[in-house]
């Protein structure tokens, strides 16, 4: 038996995973939806309003704009989308993070007997944090066969980063070549484009490219992860793995 995600010989925290992008998506898409149809009954009905006041002496036509401002409370749809967008991005890095550190210690496994003694396994942690550092996750998912600090997977990282500490702003040249998009800029003006001061493009096709290149590294990742918890191969190499990630400072083991 080999892992196969159509047939469900998966791991757990795949399952998990699996879930959570596809309510991700499924935010992603239905914002989308119905995000602009209470836009646009919001326009509609700013301007019935204002065109049962209008008073040519009084008015100048695009009063509705100010009323549909006043409506949403600043926040137009090109904000909302990218608040959206942002919101997404950054919860797709977390589950991948989250995925990462589940499919390891699914498949130590939690406990060992050496000695006659019960032995806890767990994934070394920086000291006062629950979960293992990003270097700890890295290198034990190479120890069990993968590569998950890809160049897709570490310009998300950076990307979640200046989501979080920077709300999305471009502090810098530097920032402004290694995110913007060229692809969206080509038919824009230049106000419009990525500068230092403004938020980083986003953009939904920006946004499925990256969830789904953390997906890829999801499932290659999750292959050998889930044959050492679940296949007999695997688990004839679990003590090999487990002294391997002992070496590398990856796992505490300690008496129960």
């Amino acid at each position: 038996m080999t892992w196969n995600e159509d047939s469900g010989t998966v791991s757990r925290a795949f399952e998990d995973w699996k879930w959570s992008d596809r309510e991700n998506r499924a935010f992603l898409r239905l914002s989308a939806r119905w995000s602009g149809r209470a836009y646009q009954e919001a326009w509609d009905e700013a301007e019935k309003v204002m065109n049962e006041r209008f008073d040519p002496y009084l008015h100048y036509g695009d009063e509705h704009v100010d009323l549909f401002d006043d409506t949403v409370d600043g926040l137009w749809p090109h904000a909302y989308d990218w608040i959206t967008e942002a919101s997404v991005m950054k919860n797709a890095v977390t589950a991948f993070e989250v995925y990462l550190e589940k499919a390891l210690q699914e498949a130590l496994g939690s406990s060992l007997t050496y000695a006659g003694k019960v032995h806890q396994i767990k994934l070394a942690a920086p000291p006062r944090y629950e979960s293992p550092s990003w270097r700890t996750l890295v290198t034990g998912h190479q120890v069990l066969g993968s590569k998950v600090d890809t160049d897709e997977v570490m310009w998300a990282r950076d990307l979640r980063h200046l989501l979080t500490h920077q709300n999305g702003a471009l502090p810098s040249d530097t920032a402004v070549a290694r995110f913007r998009d060229p692809d969206a800029e080509r038919d824009q003006d230049e106000l419009s484009r990525a500068h230092i001061g403004g938020k980083v493009p986003l953009g939904v096709p920006r946004v499925l490219k990256t969830l789904d290149s953390l997906a890829a590294v999801v499932r290659t990742a999750d292959a050998p992860a889930w044959a050492l918890g679940w296949s007999p191969g695997g688990r004839s190499r679990w003590q090999a793995v487990l002294k391997a990630l002992h070496q590398q400072k990856c796992i505490t083991i300690e008496p129960v």
